[in-house]
């Protein structure tokens, strides 16, 4: 059973107001490991894709082997874009798995996002194009912040989704925790410690919603610790961001996808 907390209310509206002050940073923060150099870097290509939920660039890190090998689609948070995932897909990429991490088409259109998600799970899941590349049977959704509310949409509407993982989501009107009602994959969901910036850990509501799942919280951490890379404005608003607690959020999140999709 999923760890119950109670935390004081705020509005999704105030974390809205903060993170527009985020969306104008300047000024990226570091989220790679201190061993990683420029030449260990993941290939990867950037390509323009149309689906009926809206079009948007969308970038595919390679893992080294050409065989077939599992795909997660990374979603960024509100008011962010694919560049604050990219750590993430170049980390998931050397770990031998397909990431895929699109820009959404709209910023607060939940609906539409989750529908868009599903759409490129489809799209990269069944075309012959891919076919060498990815094995889609084995296909898992990892969301930050409002990204994880809308990977959840999608993955409670794609049976082809095996595994969902929620960076410290947050919900909206209750539209998250409807979703995860409707979950038939395995879940895990990571979090910060309760903030303005998560609001105040609304997780809770999704978490209590799961049919199956696992909360892991990283002790001290703040919501942009989840994101990589994040960025100086980020700290600002939420909190210093730090290798360590970011580390933990990579670490349970890989180990959780490798066991899913049996990666090994």
């Amino acid at each position: 059973m999923p760890m119950k907390r109670v935390f004081k209310r705020r509005s999704y509206t105030g974390l809205a107001a903060l993170m527009v002050l985020v969306a104008i940073a300047g000024g990226v923060v570091s989220c790679a490991h201190p061993s990683q150099s420029s030449e260990t870097m993941a290939a990867f290509e950037t390509m323009r894709v149309q689906l009926p939920a809206g079009v948007s660039d969308v970038d595919v890190y390679w893992p080294e082997s050409a065989a077939q090998a599992p795909m997660v689609i990374i979603v960024h948070g509100f008011l962010r874009d694919r560049h604050n995932m990219s750590g993430w897909g170049q980390h998931l990429a050397k770990e031998g798995f397909v990431a895929v991490v699109p820009d959404l088409p709209t910023q607060s259109d939940h609906a539409r996002n989750g529908r868009f998600i599903s759409e490129l799970q489809t799209y990269f899941g069944s075309g012959d194009s891919w076919s060498k590349r990815i094995d889609p049977s084995r296909v898992g959704l990892l969301g930050f912040s409002a990204g994880g509310m809308s990977s959840l949409l999608a993955a409670a509407e794609s049976p082809q989704v095996k595994f969902w993982v929620g960076l410290d989501p947050v919900d909206m009107n209750g539209l998250g925790a409807s979703a995860a009602r409707k979950l038939g994959s395995r879940a895990v969901v990571i979090t910060a410690e309760p903030s303005a910036c998560n609001a105040d850990g609304n997780a809770r509501n999704i978490m209590a919603a799961l049919p199956q799942a696992e909360q892991i919280t990283i002790a001290g951490a703040v919501h942009v610790d989840a994101e990589c890379p994040s960025s100086w404005l980020a700290e600002l608003v939420c909190g210093r961001s730090t290798q360590e607690r970011r580390d933990a959020f990579r670490l349970h999140a890989t180990q959780a996808l490798h066991e899913a999709l049996a990666n090994r």
